[in-house]
């Protein structure tokens, strides 16, 4: 009965130091099936070419206590629009079987000083899948390039950021946090979380 307990304690210890490993092979199937799923959603889209619904917020930049979010019809509308009132966040979409499956956010300010793109990608059930950030600043001259994995739940799953210089487009290392202006990565784990979620009814 001795050898069997100390068999058995010995069994459970060697048992949950594999835990971790099966955890970290769990994640890592996760994100290679999202980058499958983000993969096949570039390539829908990029046959789409034009996105399928546009919104903008068109408050005042300087306002950041509410946002205002405008449909149109079409890009032409948008730039209509924007000849005499500019909207600095603008949401191009697209949809698949009636479905959201990306919204790229443009993002820039009024001094033009940086501009960012932030693409989101949502499963079926219109949970988040993954955010694909990119952010072109004269601060620093920088491109930052930010990936973060979700699982279905809304649990992080991983993060990346990698640095690359705004001109030569090559890799650099990380910046001091004063030598360029960052803009944070807004994460919205469903479609009905998106701040313009009641203008897609």
């Amino acid at each position: 009965m001795k050898k069997r307990g100390i068999f058995g304690f010995f069994f459970v210890i060697f048992a949950l130091s594999l835990l971790p490993v099966a955890a970290q092979t769990n994640k890592n199937a996760e994100i290679k099936r999202i980058n499958s799923y983000v993969k096949r959603t570039d390539a829908f889209t990029k046959r789409s070419k034009n996105p399928q619904l546009i919104f903008a917020d068109i408050s005042d930049y300087n306002d950041d206590s509410k946002s205002k979010w405008r449909k149109f019809a079409s890009e032409k509308a948008l730039e209509k629009f924007r000849e005499t009132s500019e909207t600095y966040t603008i949401a191009y979409n697209w949809q698949k079987s009636g479905k959201l499956v990306q919204s790229t956010f443009t993002l820039f300010s009024p001094s033009g000083d940086w501009a960012q793109y932030d693409s989101y990608y949502f499963r079926e059930n219109g949970t988040l899948a993954k955010i694909a950030s990119e952010l072109r600043t004269f601060y620093g001259d920088l491109i930052v390039l930010r990936d973060l994995y979700f699982d279905g739940k809304g649990k992080l799953l991983r993060q990346t950021i990698r640095y690359r210089d705004l001109r030569t487009k090559k890799p650099v290392k990380k910046p001091k946090d004063s030598d360029y202006q960052s803009s944070d990565v807004k994460i919205y784990k469903t479609v009905r979380q998106m701040p313009f979620a009641r203008l897609l009814k």
